[in-house]
């Protein structure tokens, strides 16, 4: 009976041990969030098949929101 006891508070401790700490449920939290952005700014999507891609802009709210441009990739004057 002793023996299973002190195994018990063994393993406990181990498990203890390794669970993760507050401050990773913090960070992990962190990174779920999404990133906001600056207002105003422009952001290009994936392109299609023939190589135009949707242009988004930040909202003052820090959500990024489609418009109606697009931009032809290979020209090299889509925003990033």
């Amino acid at each position: 009976m002793m023996k299973k006891l002190v195994l018990a508070i063994a393993v406990a401790a181990i498990a203890v041990a390794f669970a993760p700490t507050l401050s990773h449920a913090k960070k992990a939290k962190a990174a779920a969030a999404p990133k906001r952005c600056t207002a105003g700014t422009l952001s290009t999507g994936p392109a299609n098949q023939w190589n135009w891609a949707m242009v988004s802009m930040c909202g003052a709210d820090g959500k990024m929101y489609p418009t109606l441009m697009a931009c032809f990739v290979p020209s090299g004057m889509c925003p990033k």
